[in-house]
């Protein structure tokens, strides 16, 4: 199996997925992004066809439900005696076949930090005609989380 290149650029299929993921996890292992479900939550997101809506989703700060990953927003818990309740300007990321198989909740800033090196993978190695859409959407997302 071999991944499709065309200078550094992979084009994601169904039978190159595998090395795909892989491809990131090493991306963002040299990057020192370490959290288990953050990296997995991120891999899956570059790595789809829709990544440019799901940084839409994160600057409106929806949540994203799957099955076996994702990342739920503290605002759609916002009563502090909800059983659910993980904090206030937080996210929490999970990921396995259980919400509370692996979970990271991390802040806005340290989300931003994990956000950016995906978001430079996507554009370095899947899609760099996307580069201005996606500092586009990282200048809003900044600018919907308040951070400087």
């Amino acid at each position: 199996m071999s991944i499709e290149k065309n200078n550094k650029v992979t084009i994601v299929t169904d039978d190159n997925l595998g090395e795909c993921y892989s491809e990131f996890y090493e991306y963002y292992w040299e990057k020192k992004c370490n959290k288990g479900a953050v990296n997995v939550t991120f891999n899956e997101y570059v790595n789809s066809n829709c990544f440019l809506k799901l940084l839409d989703d994160m600057k409106n700060k929806l949540s994203d439900y799957n099955q076996s990953y994702g990342m739920i927003f503290s605002e759609d818990y916002d009563d502090p005696y909800d059983e659910f309740y993980f904090g206030e300007n937080v996210i929490c990321f999970f990921s396995g076949l259980g919400y509370d198989d692996v979970e990271d909740i991390i802040g806005y800033e340290e989300f931003y930090k994990y956000l950016v090196p995906a978001c430079e993978f996507y554009v370095e190695r899947r899609h760099p005609e996307h580069k201005e859409i996606v500092e586009q959407k990282l200048k809003e997302i900044r600018e919907a989380y308040g951070l400087e």
